[in-house]
């Protein structure tokens, strides 16, 4: 084993432990300092995930103290000789001092015993258990919500687990990390937790924590046939999380304020009094608008929180996509846009490579009418040339996405006119090209050959788009303005027009290289209202 005899402690009151007292100390604990202990504790994951499964819903009505989960796993350890210096590890692992205090112990001889900070030294606790719980500890729910949805992509559904420790016993029980509790006499198991590594290998936070696993693995696998293994190291805990971003990707707060008073003053060029136009004009120079009262539909595909996936982790792909604060506000601005030019706005967030197309699929199917003259599609996302990401980090082709709404899919679409609008970036891959990712997108000469297309970019290729954390992108916030105020009178691409000379003023005037950049096969002009006499 990879603990001390007892006999050698320098812990004293060990009396104080008794199963009584478990009992009575539980009642004191909170459900997560339950579900802690039971994840450090139990022998058999299996026991402890199921078990903690019904605890996780009936702690919601305040009848978990009927469960006695501590109490069940003393009565059972009571057996083996160490089970209270396993239980005295596992309060100080989690830090409950009081729990400590009130057995009678002193606290400072406790930790200096067990070194709580030193994250794989242990004596009566798996040292792969206490990396897997300090993982849990430092994890986010941000982080837990990218994790869950990585391990979808490999098939694994965690989506119900409300904790951490869950998460990772379910992967225990499936074998996708395999070690053994060394507090049973079981015959020696290799360990593995490359799979898990590999997965944690994309999120920046965990850096540490891989580092750890990884060393332990090497310790125990290079002494499977000992008897005895202690692993110790000095490493501290990592906590501050690490993320990769694409850089200037987003503007300053005091810069991007200034940029918003602007945009709260703007006007983009008087509108002149004798323009004219009625439905004759229409008819003949622009596409037609069959029903003014419902426009056609817009599709907001919002994402936000990315994650990796099985399809970029089996690749060996390493891209690590920051979270867009802000998006939201984008998002908003566009419901409340198009809302209010007449178009049904379906939202989707968040969305993995194959819920994009399905997605859109659905809308084109089921959505769009006979009567509907627009469609319009707007991704707000990371972006490289010619590409945008999905939530699960995966790139997809904005060409595709084209060849979808050619489609006979989409036979409700032919003949209309398709507005792509997209806030992302459009550098080139290379900055961000990682464990062997190559290039596959469009070339710098991209020609739309689809008709009845405008892609709306936010920025040209080989430049950034840039996007406020609170208040959204400088593209969208401009371009919704100047929707609102001259869609009334003008064709969009007089719109888009204004929009790419206030949006490259503003990233002048505050030192950032913002182009936007629309590409066109539409037939006619393009109006997405009737134009006022």
């Amino acid at each position: 084993m990879f603990r001390e005899d007892p006999q050698n402690s320098s812990v004293q009151n060990m009396d104080s432990i008794t199963i009584d007292m478990v009992l009575e100390i539980q009642k004191d604990l909170d459900p997560y300092d339950i579900v802690s202990l039971v994840f450090l504790l139990y022998e058999i994951p299996d026991t402890a995930l199921q078990r903690l499964i019904v605890y996780q819903k009936v702690s919601k009505d305040h009848e978990y103290d009927s469960m006695n989960l501590l109490h069940q796993w003393a009565s059972h350890a009571q057996l083996r000789p160490t089970w209270k210096y396993e239980f005295l590890e596992s309060l100080c692992i989690c830090r409950l001092y009081n729990v400590i205090r009130k057995l009678g112990f002193d606290v400072p001889t406790v930790k200096q015993r067990y070194q709580p900070n030193n994250i794989t030294f242990s004596t009566h606790v798996n040292p792969i258990k206490k990396v897997l719980y300090n993982l849990c500890e430092n994890t986010t729910s941000e982080v837990m919500f990218k994790l869950k949805k990585t391990l979808l992509s490999y098939g694994i559904d965690t989506s119900d687990h409300e904790s951490c420790e869950l998460i990772i016993l379910e992967l225990i029980c499936r074998k996708f990390i395999v070690f053994q509790d060394f507090s049973r006499n079981t015959t020696p198991v290799k360990v593995d937790t490359q799979k898990l590594c590999q997965i944690l290998d994309h999120f920046p936070v965990f850096a540490s924590y891989v580092a750890h696993l990884k060393e332990l693995e090497d310790k125990f696998n290079g002494q499977h046939n000992s008897t005895s293994v202690n692993v110790s190291t000095s490493t501290p805990i990592k906590t501050a999380e690490e993320n990769y971003e694409f850089k200037d990707n987003k503007v300053g707060e005091s810069s991007f304020e200034e940029v918003y008073e602007l945009l709260n003053q703007m006007n983009l060029e008087d509108i002149p009094s004798n323009l004219k136009a009625d439905n004759v004009l229409l008819n003949k120079d622009a596409y037609i608008i069959k029903n003014p009262k419902s426009v056609g539909v817009c599709c907001i595909i919002n994402q936000e929180i990315f994650n990796p996936s099985k399809e970029n982790i089996t690749k060996n792909i390493y891209i690590n996509l920051p979270t867009r604060s802000g998006s939201t506000q984008d998002q908003i601005a566009l419901e409340s846009t198009m809302s209010a030019l007449n178009f049904e706005v379906r939202v989707g967030k968040n969305l993995n490579h194959i819920e994009v197309f399905n997605f859109i699929k659905d809308v084109i199917k089921y959505k769009v009418r006979e009567d509907h003259s627009v469609f319009m599609l707007c991704i707000l996302s990371h972006g490289i040339r010619g590409h945008v990401y999905a939530a699960d980090s995966v790139k997809v082709k904005i060409e595709d996405i084209q060849i979808l709404l050619d489609s006979d899919i989409a036979k409700n679409l032919y003949g209309k006119p398709k507005v792509l609008i997209l806030q992302a970036c459009q550098v080139d891959e290379e900055p961000y090209k990682d464990g062997g990712l190559v290039a596959d997108g469009p070339s710098p000469n991209y020609f739309m050959r689809k008709s009845d297309f405008l892609i709306y970019w936010a920025t040209s290729p080989e430049f950034k788009a840039f996007r406020h954390e609170e208040k959204g992108s400088i593209f969208i916030q401009f371009l919704c303005s100047a929707l609102k105020e001259k869609a009334q009178k003008e064709h969009v691409y007089d719109i888009f027009t204004k929009v790419n000379n206030i949006v490259t003023k503003i990233c002048a005037k505050v030192k950032k290289l913002q182009v936007p950049i629309f590409e066109s096969t539409l037939r006619k002009k393009l109006f997405l209202h009737i134009p006022s006499q």
